[in-house]
């Protein structure tokens, strides 16, 4: 008989899938996080932020000091990158950081300014101790100077954007997150990534930004990119956007690719990893759209597999002329996937946004992206993003006072996406024989309004003296960390290393997730 080893791994719905053996009477229960009540927390309040502000992949906050720091955009009509602190995560302020002049004063929190009107989505990742103190921090950030050179000579390019000659994702450094060093000589996410780079006799320098052969173009990475470093893997990674075509379509659209590094700077070549499917499409049109494509992905390695935050695009017009492309239409919402190794992905069982849009006339009635991994504050886990009032294919200027923007949290309690869910009939989860490590199970649980219990049965099925569900002392709490006791007592060191099967009854109760410690 097979018999799978867990080990002390924590299992979730997510990957304890392949663990179910059988179940009845059992519903998937998906939640959402809870936005703040005094969002937003960041606001337009300054003269070169605009009237738009955007977070991208940039929160960081440190438990043993307690601080956290934010890397956003502004955009007066260009972008500027901008930086905020707090002390609690919620009040932020602005600090003076004196080193970029905008309207002939440097008295503003700017970082960094290429002058280019699209210089945008710093993803900002702070290196694993141990490193080159110098470079405490990387940011990797989309510029695009081929769009900007178009019909233009090289005296007329504002200073600031001329050392940008490619389009890309470029690398910026520094030691404390306030002074940043760009390495602009060659991005380290090039945008040409396909089949035939080539651009033919055409070229950014003569002004022309139209390749020979768009099809020779089938994948180039876009201006979305989301990176952090793998703690499962030892490696940095980034999902970024990619434009493709592909076979059956009749157009090219917003996919999803990633690339790995070591040391941060030397990348491997992008991989697609997510294409919209016929479902997704469905989606799409249910919903009033077109079809559907992938705006961006955030990514956290959890337990031994992966979480992320599509940005599900639900198109609703295809951009014409004068503006193309670039002004498709729709909303976009972050949706919630999973994967087992970070390149194959899954989707739960309903399609619905993770972080929803707003009401109508706020500044998220438009429009969320999420803002980076959640971050764990006490025994809850915190999502950043932003919203934003319009649609994407709005045409207004950027800067338009018609725009409402924010930056906004929403809180879930620890580890609590997904649960199996029993009701009144009370629901029968059995998994299959496996061995573990530890000498007590916890639980992460919901059982505040009705009762569960815990049966651990020998490989063949039959009972365990000792840890049947009759003498499983009923759970009764809303707990993180429930450890399951049989007449009062929670020792498992006796069963460790043998083959056993968990038999779990859920009344009214919310199973997340289950570990042996």
């Amino acid at each position: 008989m097979d018999t799978t080893d867990i080990g002390n791994r924590r299992v979730f719905w997510f990957n304890g899938q392949a663990l179910v053996e059988s179940s009845q009477y059992l519903r998937i229960l998906q939640n959402r996080p809870v936005k703040h009540p005094d969002n937003p927390v960041v606001t337009a309040d300054q003269p070169w932020e605009g009237t738009c502000i955007q977070l991208w992949t940039a929160v960081d906050y440190d438990p043993a000091s307690g601080q956290w720091q934010m890397w956003y955009e502004g955009h007066p009509k260009g972008v500027v990158m901008c930086t905020a602190l707090s002390g609690d995560g919620i009040r932020w302020h602005k600090p003076d950081l004196n080193q970029v002049a905008y309207d002939g004063s440097a008295h503003n929190n700017i970082y960094l300014d290429t002058s280019y009107r699209d210089a945008h989505s710093p993803a900002v990742v702070k290196a694993p101790a141990g490193g080159d103190p110098a470079r405490r921090y990387l940011m990797y950030y989309w510029v695009a100077p081929e769009w900007h050179w178009m019909g233009e000579r090289a005296e007329h390019i504002d200073p600031r954007l001329r050392p940008y000659r490619v389009n890309g994702h470029y690398l910026a450094t520094s030691a404390d997150g306030l002074h940043w060093t760009p390495q602009t000589e060659a991005p380290v996410l090039a945008g040409r990534q396909g089949k035939n780079a080539a651009w033919g006799d055409r070229s950014p320098a003569n002004g022309d930004r139209t390749p020979a052969n768009e099809n020779d173009l089938w994948m180039t990475i876009g201006d979305t990119n989301a990176v952090f470093f793998d703690e499962q893997t030892g490696k940095y990674r980034s999902y970024h956007k990619l434009n493709k075509m592909n076979p059956g379509w009749d157009l090219r659209r917003r996919c999803v690719g990633t690339a790995e590094s070591e040391d941060g700077a030397h990348w491997s070549r992008s991989i697609p990893i997510l294409d919209p499917t016929e479902e997704d499409d469905a989606w799409a049109r249910a919903l009033g759209g077109i079809r559907a494509e992938f705006y961006g992905l955030h990514v956290w390695p959890q337990s031994g597999f992966y979480l992320g935050l599509l940005w599900m695009f639900q198109v609703t017009k295809t951009g014409e002329p004068p503006f193309g492309r670039g002004w498709d239409d729709g909303p976009i919402t972050p949706h919630l996937i999973y994967s087992l190794d970070g390149l194959r992905w899954e989707r739960l069982p309903v399609r619905e946004p993770f972080i929803p849009l707003g009401p109508a006339g706020s500044f998220e009635a438009g429009t969320v992206y999420s803002g980076d991994r959640p971050t764990v504050v006490g025994d809850k886990l915190r999502f950043y993003y932003h919203g934003v009032s319009y649609t994407h294919g709005a045409t207004d200027p950027i800067e338009s006072p018609n725009y409402l923007t924010g930056i906004a949290f929403a809180t879930l309690r620890r580890d609590r996406y997904v649960a199996w869910q029993g009701g009144t009939i009370p629901g029968v989860l059995d998994t299959v024989p496996l061995r573990f490590a530890g000498r007590e199970l916890r639980l992460n649980i919901d059982a505040a309004h009705g009762a569960a219990k815990v049966a651990l049965l020998a490989a063949d099925d039959s009972s365990l003296p000792g840890y049947s569900l009759e003498e499983c002392d009923p759970i009764t709490a809303d707990s993180l960390d429930q450890v399951v006791r049989w007449r009062g007592s929670s020792d498992l060191s006796a069963l460790q290393g043998q083959a056993i099967r968990l038999r779990f009854l859920l009344r009214h109760s919310a199973l997340y997730t289950w570990q042996f410690t």
